[in-house]
């Protein structure tokens, strides 16, 4: 089990898998980052833009805080109006207090506090607070001075715990002259909760959906190699057949050359018939060898060149075809309804016609008939060649593009056939964005049918 296991991790479908969770962990962890601050930015955004402008009028707010606190401390209510025991001095203070309170505007949010200290940090306005309230609890702070900072878990003597960002100043009050500094605080034990549950909430949905990139790792692992194992697989094979097409020639022409030096004496009118063959084994690899060598280029990717080419291009073709026809005792009949001028690249499709013309020749009996046919329309060229030969079963036309497939290997090995010729066809069809398909001739034979 354990060496089985190692053999897994081992294999490059694990290795695949790292590299896709890697990925799908580096994204989720960059996004959990960027939503949670992006969370925080927004929940707290408000409280400090507030926090911020409202230290720009903190001598504003120390007068008016420590105006309530000597209105709670002289007897006077909060209308302005002073209770029975308070002196005239006293309500004329209140009076002036009151006119200021009615021009000063605030900026503050709702659970806003604002503590006032004096020089040795203790608390000017204290009376203000409930004994409830944690607001008391907080001690100066002068490190941070003019700027933002987040007080968290303020207790005060009841047990209660509250969060708040503050920020901290200092004053010079004409009115108040005890106050040099004024800390403004605003509670955010509520927005902390909320941001607390919203990130229990995002870590759980992006865990999750790292559980599922695990899953997703594995199946893209196996997709991803498919093809990779496909074109190491048909690579192979192509070697395989190219050295088992290569070996037999090789053979022969080294039995004929070896014949040759066992008679050392013999003329050549003597060895024509070993000179002969070895002569057709030359060829093959040629013929082979030159295969092999286009095949590589289309792999490569080579750009059509596209040209303009006139109707009568396939009247010259046509008339090579009908001589090589009559030399092979077959019937060849054409035809070509292209009446217009056309694009494509000269060479490719000139290939493309000689390799179905020749593939027909060769699979078609003695006085077989041969017919091609072109014809086009506004966006599209048609071939269509066909022949009265044995035919392609179904179950071979399904391979007849491959490299190296023979539909009878025996048979067409005696033709110089390699299975090389159709799957050139395919290359070009494909590097000329077309299509091509076989079916069935009646009574028999085959149909190549191409759309350019």
């Amino acid at each position: 089990m354990l060496n089985k296991l190692y053999k897994k991790t081992k294999s490059e479908n694990f290795s695949s898998f790292l590299h896709f969770l890697a990925v799908f962990t580096g994204i989720f962890v960059i996004m959990t980052v960027i939503i949670l601050n992006v969370l925080r930015y927004g929940l707290y955004t408000t409280v400090d833009t507030s926090l911020e402008a409202s230290s720009q009028n903190a001598n504003d707010y120390v007068t008016m805080s420590m105006m309530r606190s000597y209105e709670t401390q002289s007897g006077t209510s909060s209308d302005g109006s002073t209770a029975p025991s308070s002196s005239s001095s006293s309500s004329a203070s209140s009076s002036s207090d009151k006119s200021y309170r009615d021009l000063f505007k605030p900026t503050t949010t709702a659970n806003t506090s604002y503590l006032i200290y004096d020089k040795d940090g203790n608390i000017l306005n204290g009376n203000l607070f409930d004994v409830f309230s944690t607001v008391s609890s907080i001690k100066l702070n002068k490190k941070n001075l003019g700027q933002v900072y987040s007080i968290k878990d303020v207790e005060n003597s009841y047990g209660l715990v509250d969060s708040y960002h503050a920020i901290t100043v200092a004053v010079d009050n004409e009115f108040y002259e005890d106050a040099a500094y004024v800390t403004i605080v605003v509670n955010t034990t509520q927005v902390e909760s909320t941001n607390d549950r919203y990130i229990k909430i995002i870590i759980i949905v992006m865990a999750t959906f790292w559980l599922i990139s695990i899953f997703a790792s594995v199946y893209l692992a196996k997709w991803s190699r498919k093809p990779i194992v496909a074109s190491y697989e048909k690579q192979k094979a192509f070697v395989e057949n190219a050295s088992h097409e290569l070996r037999t020639p090789l053979a022969v022409l080294q039995n004929r050359l070896e014949s040759l030096f066992r008679k050392p004496d013999a003329t050549i009118l003597d060895n024509s018939e070993s000179i002969a063959a070895s002569l057709d084994e030359v060829r093959n690899m040629r013929i082979l060898t030159t295969n092999l060598l286009n095949l590589a280029r289309r792999d490569d990717g080579i750009t059509p060149e596209i040209v303009e080419l006139k109707a009568s291009f396939f009247d010259d073709i046509f008339e090579n075809y009908e001589m090589i026809a009559e030399e092979a005792d077959k019937i060849f009949i054409s035809s070509n309804t292209v009446s217009r001028d056309f694009k494509s690249d000269k060479t490719l499709l000139k290939q493309l016609m000689t390799i179905l013309f020749d593939n027909a020749v060769k699979y078609t009996e003695d006085d077989g008939q041969i017919a091609i046919s072109v014809s086009s329309t506004e966006k599209n060229l048609f071939i269509r060649v066909s022949d009265n030969g044995p035919g392609i079963s179904d179950e071979d036309k399904k391979k007849i593009f491959d490299r190296f497939y023979r539909v009878d290997k025996a048979r067409t090995r005696q033709k110089g056939g390699f299975g090389l010729g159709l799957s050139l066809a395919k290359q070009i069809v494909d590097s000329l964005k077309g299509q091509i398909t076989v079916k069935d001739n009646d009574p028999k034979g085959t149909i190549f049918e191409v759309k350019l």
